[in-house]
């Protein structure tokens, strides 16, 4: 190669690194405003509702979403937090407020579920402030897991919201106190979903379908919430809504590329998709409305509603009274409430 030609092939490559670094540099920009944008409105929503006394439960704050709301609701003096997680280790070393609580929470055993609910019953006593319960833990498996794998999903995604939000209403149907706001965190991937009946009796099989389970999974927390909002807020106070969290830059996507392209692939998910912060405020939007106990069975992405599942889902009633008899039985819902009712 001639002078001339690697001068150039040197000058193209320095203009292409700048242009390159500039275009990063504008993304990174335009990502710390919307995070700095989405703070600031949950913090406002979170003053007109905390009170003085605020207490939130969260589910799987170790990370993404529920690790960002759960920081953000503790810039309020008035907010405690109960987290729920397995890496207790983890989430202690993150959560060094004297106004956060960690306890143990595996979502794949009903014996620490109902542990769980049992702590958060005591935690969101009292009627001072803002209650609220938000179900975020939530896993997506790569499509190469095996059957356990999916089962994983069903539990994590939808049987352990199903049990702990259940029992934590019979308790409170024993001891009302005043309301508490619960978000489901859902998916519009469960707009994929095709259960029907015959998928369901497939899955209380064990033959769970390999890709479609994170879809079902949503789909199924969604019709849960449909025919039982009415029933858990007029008997235990806990006003039932879904949210969207819409498309967020977190770890549940990691499993769609192969690993080593994955952190490549950073710059484009700042430009094109949400940040964790836009995706807590997306969560709990709603649920700081004072509509948020004034209705029930919303299904909400932020400000947006996009569906009253209660009378949207009607069609499918009859889906959604055979899901939740088959949860009642899987997770023996009815045995452990009993000692409830005594």
């Amino acid at each position: 190669m001639d002078s001339s030609r690697s001068d150039w092939f040197t000058r193209l490559l320095y203009t292409g690194a700048a242009v390159g670094g500039a275009t990063f540099v504008a993304i990174a920009a335009r990502h710390f405003l919307r995070v700095s944008r989405a703070r600031a409105q949950l913090q406002s929503l979170l003053l007109g509702v905390a009170g003085s006394d605020a207490r939130v439960v969260i589910t799987g704050a170790s990370g993404g979403i529920g690790r960002e709301l759960a920081q953000q609701l503790l810039r309020n003096p008035s907010v405690h937090v109960l987290v729920g997680c397995r890496d207790q280790k983890k989430a202690k070393s993150i959560f060094r407020s004297e106004r956060a609580k960690v306890h143990s929470l595996d979502l794949l055993d009903p014996d620490s579920v109902q542990a769980f609910v049992e702590e958060a019953h005591s935690f969101l006593a009292g009627d001072t402030g803002l209650r609220m319960l938000v179900n975020n833990a939530g896993v997506r498996p790569p499509p190469s897991s095996s059957a356990k794998g999916f089962d994983c999903t069903w539990q994590t995604n939808f049987l352990g919201p199903f049990l702990l939000t259940e029992l934590l209403a019979r308790l409170r149907q024993k001891h009302q106190h005043s309301p508490v706001r619960v978000v489901h965190v859902s998916s519009r991937l469960e707009k994929r979903s095709e259960l029907n009946a015959e998928l369901l009796e497939s899955i209380g099989k064990g033959e769970v379908p390999e890709t479609s389970a994170y879809s079902d999974s949503k789909r199924a927390l969604m019709l849960w919430t449909s025919v039982r909002a009415q029933s858990l807020a007029f008997k235990g106070g806990l006003f039932c809504h879904c949210t969207t969290p819409g498309m967020v830059d977190s770890d549940l996507g990691r499993h769609t590329l192969s690993p080593w392209l994955w952190p490549l692939t950073k710059p484009l998910r700042l430009l094109l998709l949400r940040s964790s912060a836009e995706g807590a405020l997306s969560v709990a939007h709603h649920a700081l409305t004072p509509a948020a106990t004034s209705c029930f069975g919303r299904y909400a992405d932020g400000k947006t509603q996009l569906e009253d599942l209660v009378i949207e889902r009607m069609g499918d009633k009859q889906l959604a009274l055979s899901l939740v008899k088959w949860a009642t039985k899987v997770t023996a819902l009815e045995q452990r409430a009993d000692g409830y009712d005594r």
